[in-house]
């Protein structure tokens, strides 16, 4: 089968289509059979199992070798691989992972296999959440991370209760954005969420990128960009 697109559908490249009830679809590469809201109209599906696929494993490869304490600029740099779709739940995965990465590289206090469970827990979040679920999961990954960092369970009082507050902030500051979904725009603003919770509740100042500085590069990817009124447009186009 030709090598996976990176924007739209990953078979041919189609604008896909959100629809608000769930149909039966059959994943094109693994042959799945399950019920989703998202399918090209063409008839083509991919399960987030196969959507992620390639790109969990560039996440935890960079992430088990990085010693960066900076999120936001792993996030930038794994975002920039040829793997990594313009959508997908991909993201969510290697948001919790850069986080705990940093926060490792930082304190030496969590390890590689917290790296390895926070890519797993976001990992099982499926696409298509910021609109079909009320929830987006870039705000959830960071909430993950905050859970693997404190080691929290549904047991814990005040581990569960951060971690929940956690993905509320981050919700917050993706819900001010408007414009429709963009996987980019929920990262950077996740992080940046992530970036001062931290810092309040748990103490670290992580090396970040100043807001003024932080520039998308992957606009001209995204047909549905909101350019100039994102807060992150870097001002590249699409053609």
């Amino acid at each position: 089968m030709d090598t996976k697109r990176t924007e739209n559908c990953m078979i041919c490249g189609e604008e896909l289509s959100y629809l608000t009830a769930a149909i039966p679809v059959t994943c094109t590469y693994c042959g799945k059979q399950e019920s989703a809201n998202i399918h090209c109209p063409s008839g083509h599906y991919v399960c987030n199992e196969c959507h992620a696929s390639d790109s969990i494993k560039v996440i935890t490869g960079f992430c088990l070798s990085s010693t960066s304490k900076n999120p936001m600029e792993m996030a930038m740099t794994i975002m920039k691989h040829p793997v990594m779709p313009m959508h997908g739940p991909e993201h969510h995965a290697m948001i919790a992972a850069v986080l705990v990465t940093a926060y490792k590289n930082l304190t030496g206090k969590a390890t590689d296999e917290d790296i390895k469970e926070a890519i797993r827990r976001g990992a099982t979040v499926p696409g298509g959440y910021c609109g079909l679920y009320g929830s987006d999961a870039a705000a959830i990954a960071t909430g993950i991370a905050m859970s693997v960092i404190l080691k929290a369970s549904p047991l814990t009082d005040y581990e569960r209760r951060t971690a929940n507050m956690m993905t509320s902030r981050a919700l917050a500051a993706i819900a001010a954005n408007s414009g429709v979904r963009c996987c980019k725009r929920s990262t950077f603003a996740a992080i940046e969420a992530a970036t001062q919770y931290f810092r309040e509740v748990l103490g670290i100042e992580f090396e970040h990128i100043p807001v003024s500085r932080l520039k998308c590069e992957h606009s001209h990817r995204n047909k549905q960009c909101s350019y100039a009124e994102c807060r992150y447009f870097g001002g590249k186009r699409n053609p």
